[in-house]
């Protein structure tokens, strides 16, 4: 019997979907779906899914598998709310075991039995699984971790239950709070788990470094396996010699608004010929129609949407001579970026902002460099199209410690 990884996932709910239609493979709703589609590629065994919704043709799931009702965390009370103030006005005074224990309600408050139903009826069915969490919420980690005991006696005497918890660590920094409160969480995770094997992960290497510290536990860097799939490209780079600058700025916190600025900075800093492809956010191009009218009346500039099937959104970038990512620092000091693992997947460096875990991640390995104003940028992209050799061959380095950073979370035997 081939060893099952069981990813939980909620995914999209069903009030979610009144609006949008489900995800699909080649029509993806954001980090989720990619995320399990990548996991679910890597793992050498059977695969299951259990979420809200199915999206249709995932690549790398074998099953899907609903809860009988909606996996969502219950909204949080207004003296939740407002604790959860108190602690983010008094941080760093209050970054430690006080102000852990003052948010801890937040996490611990949710389970769901019937997701504990379906994880029982799989694990006793399988001599080895391992469960996966992608994105750690309250309901999914609680129910897994509450009911360790049950499930270890459901994989038997001869069975083997690993679990696998994997987080990010936007979700806290947006509420401002110091890294200390999460770290003092995963301990009471790990206290509670036992003698199982239990790993946490975090998808930014230098958060990783940091919550290990915090928490004093091992808490593995975990970034997205390489996709073999969206590198499927729907149509071959164009044959123009010019070099091409993807500019990534969805979202307002991801620079949309700095945009235009940046491109006229490198125009000016590099006098030679140059493609540039702008992505902007559906909220962006309804926002800003001078921004929209500007780009138009610049045939160098190849405006980008966002939604797009991942062959496409990789057809776009695939040629890139580098990928530029101007976002906020203060709204991405320990969050990831999925458009960076995308672009190393096809050899392109990377600039983004230093400060920002990425940032400081892609400075530390040399596959791209980092930047304290957007002022610096121009003469970053200069720096990238004169050492390209040498950034090839950083990211090369890079992709085989990305993938050993994998094998070693879930292990060697279970990974393709």
């Amino acid at each position: 019997m081939r060893p099952l990884l069981i990813a939980i996932e909620p995914g999209l709910t069903s009030a979610f979907q009144k609006v949008v239609a489900a995800p699909t493979l080649q029509h993806g709703v954001g980090h989720w779906t990619e995320a399990i589609e990548r996991f679910g590629q890597a793992w050498n065994g059977e695969t299951l899914l259990i979420g809200n919704s199915a999206p249709e043709r995932l690549v790398g799931i074998d099953r899907f598998r609903p809860t009988v009702e909606t996996l969502v965390d219950p909204k949080r009370s207004l003296w939740l709310q407002g604790r959860s103030r108190l602690v983010r006005l008094l941080d760093p005074l209050l970054a430690g075991e006080v102000g852990s224990r003052l948010v801890q309600d937040e996490w611990d408050g949710a389970t769901s039995p019937a997701l504990l139903s379906i994880l029982l009826d799989e694990v006793r069915a399988h001599r080895e699984t391992t469960i996966l969490i992608p994105t750690a919420t309250p309901i999914t980690a609680e129910t897994v971790i509450r009911n360790v005991g049950v499930l270890k006696e459901a994989a038997g005497a001869g069975g083997s239950l690993r679990l696998r918890i994997r987080f990010s660590s936007q979700g806290h920094e947006r509420r401002g709070l110091h890294p200390s409160y999460f770290a003092h969480q995963l301990k009471r995770w790990s206290d509670r788990a036992r003698s199982v094997d239990l790993k946490f992960g975090v998808e930014v290497e230098s958060m990783a470094t940091r919550y290990s510290a915090e928490s004093g536990l091992d808490v593995a860097w975990v970034p997205w396996p390489r996709e073999a799939q969206s590198c499927l490209t729907e149509s071959a780079p164009p044959t123009t010699p010019a070099p091409h600058i993807y500019l990534y700025a969805s979202r307002p916190e991801q620079g949309s608004d700095s945009a235009q600025r940046v491109i006229a900075s490198i125009q000016h800093e590099i006098r030679e010929h140059l493609r540039f492809t702008v992505q902007l956010g559906r909220l962006a191009l309804k926002k800003s129609p001078a921004l929209v009218h500007a780009f138009g009346q610049m045939p160098q500039v190849t405006l980008s949407g966002s939604g797009l099937p991942p062959s496409t959104l990789h057809a776009q970038f695939a040629d890139a001579s580098v990928v530029v990512l101007p976002y906020d620092v203060r709204k991405y000091r320990g969050r990831g970026s999925a458009l960076m693992w995308g672009a190393l997947d096809h050899g392109v460096p990377l600039i983004a902002p230093a400060g920002t875990g990425f940032g400081d991640d892609i400075e530390r390995h040399g596959i791209g460099f980092a930047y304290s104003n957007l002022r610096e940028i121009p003469a970053l992209v200069r720096r990238v199209l004169d050492e390209r050799a040498v950034l090839r061959s950083a990211i090369e380095r890079y992709q085989l410690h990305r993938a050993a950073a994998v094998r070693a979370y879930f292990g060697e035997h279970s990974l393709a």
